[in-house]
């Protein structure tokens, strides 16, 4: 049951910015303002009212009260994003735009942590960790962070050591499915110029999803993550930062269920006797897992050399997952998957960066970055007694100079032009056998190859190289009609890094490998996109409030669509993503805050004529497609809003009482890239609570979190089931959670 509607909440939000852009008279007093807030989006600090970006900044203490535990959680919190879990890699949108199901992808939304570039999805899925910001940039951001931002980018800047000795511990435990999280910092000096700081968090939980097959909660998590860092400073000119992290993290089970059966009902009830298209609740016939472990090394140097800042960022980061998954989502015994999966990579940057406050100002940047992804899938087709197995290796390398360029002829005027260009090299290859049943064992079985044959899958062997280029450019011009508002317009281009499909069941040339070719190699994306906005600071600095109207076109849009055996890739033609962001923040009195944001998206298709056919239309045809030109995208929602209240009363001269309630609504969107009618996801709002009693001097508090209060039941992605047509299956967002939180703090 929604306690709010999309009308409602459309309005509400509304209401809030007018309120705030007529300046009500009532809430003139200067006797309190907001903090300002200090963001990195072009690369140097800045505050939040001076950038011309449309860009969310959420601090690690409004992390920590909000009850974010990681990425998905920052979907109800920053206006046009979403991000949700897949069957091998977790997506990310912005504005409509993100990467398909296929771990050959590399990211449309580029994630930069502590400065470093992190390509795949499995370099940052460990928990949020003693966190210090979170900047989500919307909208191509090619010039200064350069390939693989075509939709946005999210910044990460983990807490700092510091000169003062600070520690912390604080657990968590969640009522209602056995969720527990400890988390111990210290941090302060070493030595007269050193500093240091560790950061621990082990966090396990029996999971939400009842399978009735295997008799299990899941997703049951075991996770621990680890960070390690120096500070040096031996000069007011130089400072160094080291940083080393590592995180381990095991899953049971998936969040996923069938939410179709198809014709397939009498057989998954008589497997399972107990099988239902029940909420929360699955039925498999492998016990699934997943084992990620990830380890970086990062050093950032600084050096003030007369009026310039020179900055290094070295680093290397890799990790290792296997996953065991049920690729029909059902007791019955169809189709399993192993999934092995090595990536390493290292990069280098370099910065220069002048001054402000004369006529020009500039950045120059140098850049490279190697990177080696390998994976190996064995695929069993058990009414066949066989299957495949594939092994895919992609070695990358990236070279880049870049430059930003600021005039300023006169002090409420600021031109800005930037540009990247980028060289690629990649070599990919890919080699597929028919095996017996969940083996690597070659079969000369006739019994094992013709089914699989029929169903699309050839062994071979391919492989292929691309060089490309790239020059993106950007324009911006950024005008202050006064101290407490300031407008700004941008012309940018950005581009996504072709590659090659990891996925795939048979070669691309007919008549080398036998069956219908699949794509192996599929070219970048380019995207060309134009921003007009404003940030205003409003009633004596007590309230900000800001907009965007942003259109983006797209061309060589990379997709994924399900084949019934695999992802495969591909271009579409042209994309298009315009609309409407607008947010702001207003303390009402020295002790209330309300923030809010609404954001409305027209993202479609312009050209896309052989997309994947649903289940419905293709009736087992392989080589059906449809024309989805006009259509919406999927993860596009046409509205999303947020609406948060934070309160801090002043019990007595011991105690605060802080609370925090936020309102978040999403749109109906679909959640399969063929637009199949069931993956349609009706509109929903979400309500998360925060309640916490601290000591005002003592350094202790006792919090009760709620998150989804209403226990609202939604789906993040869907598509078919495996060897199974008709059969549907959706990943489920988490129901209500109850928790209490204890920390203490010196």
């Amino acid at each position: 049951m929604k306690i709010i509607n999309s009308k409602t909440i459309q309005k509400t939000t509304l209401a809030f910015a007018v309120s705030l852009a007529t300046g009500v008279s009532a809430y003139a007093d200067t006797g309190f303002v907001l903090e300002e807030v200090i963001v990195t989006a072009q690369k140097r600090e800045q505050s939040l009212q001076e950038v011309p970006v449309s860009v969310s900044a959420v601090s690690g203490d409004n992390i920590a009260n909000s009850g974010i535990e990681n990425l998905e959680n920052m979907s109800a919190y920053v206006p046009n994003l979403k991000i949700h879990e897949g069957p091998t890699e977790h997506g990310i949108y912005i504005r409509g735009l993100g990467s398909g199901e296929n771990v050959g992808f590399e990211q449309s939304v580029g994630m930069f942590i502590d400065g470093v570039y992190a390509g795949k999805a499995r370099q940052f899925q460990a928990p949020f960790l003693d966190v210090g910001s979170v900047e989500v940039l919307r909208g191509p951001q090619g010039t200064l962070y350069g390939k693989n931002t075509i939709a946005g980018s999210i910044t990460i800047t983990s807490a700092r050591p510091t000169e003062d000795l600070e520690a912390s511990l604080k657990h968590d435990y969640e009522f209602n499915y056995g969720g527990r999280s400890t988390e111990a910092v210290i941090s302060g000096p070493l030595a007269e110029e050193l500093s240091g700081r560790i950061a621990l968090r082990y966090n396990e939980t029996d999971g939400f999803m009842d399978n009735t097959f295997q008799d299990t909660d899941e997703m049951g998590t075991d996770a621990l993550a680890g960070r390690a860092s120096l500070l040096w400073m031996p000069t007011a000119d130089l400072d160094v930062y080291f940083k080393y992290e590592s995180a381990s993290t095991e899953t049971s089970g998936r969040s996923n269920r069938l939410i179709d059966a198809g014709p397939f009902m009498p057989l998954y009830q008589l497997v399972d006797p107990d099988f239902a298209l029940h909420e929360y609740q699955r039925s498999t016939s492998d016990a699934e897992t997943m084992e990620v472990d990830s380890e970086s090394y990062t050093l950032n140097v600084n050096y003030q050399w007369g009026s310039h800042q020179l900055t290094s960022i070295s680093a290397y980061s890799t990790y290792s997952a296997d996953d065991v998954f049920d690729a029909d989502f059902s007791p019955a015994t169809v189709v399993s998957v192993t999934l092995n999966q090595e990536f390493e990579q290292t990069s280098q940057e370099f910065r220069l960066t002048s001054d402000v406050g004369g006529k020009f100002d500039y950045i120059v940047g140098l850049y490279y970055q190697n990177s080696e992804f390998e994976t190996d899938r064995v695929f069993g087709l058990a009414p066949v007694n066989g299957g495949f197995n594939s092994h895919f290796l992609q070695d990358s390398t990236t070279y880049a100079a870049f430059g930003s360029l600021s005039w300023h002829p006169a002090d409420d005027m600021h031109w800005t032009l930037g540009v990247r260009y980028t060289k690629e090299e990649k070599d990919g290859e890919r080699s597929l056998v028919l095996t017996e049943y969940m083996t690597k064992t070659p079969t000369a079985n006739p019994a094992i190859i013709f089914p699989l044959n029929f169903a699309g899958a050839y062994s071979h062997e391919i492989n292929g190289d691309r060089s490309s280029e790239n020059v993106s450019p950007s324009l911006k011009f950024q005008y202050d009609l006064n101290s407490d508002v300031m407008l700004y317009a941008s012309l940018s281009k950005a581009f996504k890094s072709g590659g090659f499909s990891e996925n795939g069941t048979t070669g691309d040339d007919v008549g080398e490998h036998g069956g219908i070719p699949t794509t192996f190699d599929f070219d970048e994306e380019e995207a060309l996109a134009l921003e007009v906005g404003g940030k205003t600071t409003l009633l004596n600095g007590r309230a900000t409030l800001n907009f965007a109207l942003f259109r983006t076109e797209y061309d060589d849009l990379q997709v994924s669509s399900y084949d019934g055996v695999s992802f495969v890739v591909g271009n579409a033609a042209k994309a298009i993503s315009q609309g409407l962001e607008v947010d702001g923040v207003v303390r009402l009195t020295e002790s209330l805050t309300v923030s809010g944001s609404l954001a409305y998206l027209d993202a479609t298709y312009d050209e896309f004529d052989n997309a994947t056919c649903t289940a419905a239309q293709s009736g087992g045809n392989p080589l059906c497609t449809q024309d989805l030109g006009g259509e919406t995208l999927s993860q596009a929602p046409e509205w999303s809003a947020n609406l948060a209240f934070d309160h801090l009363w002043s019990l007595s001269d011991e105690l605060n009482l802080h609370s925090h309630i936020d309102f978040s609504y999403s749109d109906e969107h679909y959640l399969a890239a063929d637009r199949d009618e069931r993956s349609l996801q009706d509109a929903y709002t979400l309500v998360n609570a925060r309640l916490a009693l601290s000591a005002a001097n003592a350094g202790w508090e006792v919090a009760l979190l709620g998150k989804n209060l209403t226990d609202e039941e939604y789906f993040t992605f869907a598509s078919d089931a495996g060897f199974q047509n008709g059969a549907f299956f959706a990943f489920t967002g988490a129901p209500r959670t109850l928790a209490i939180q204890v920390k203490f703090a010196m």
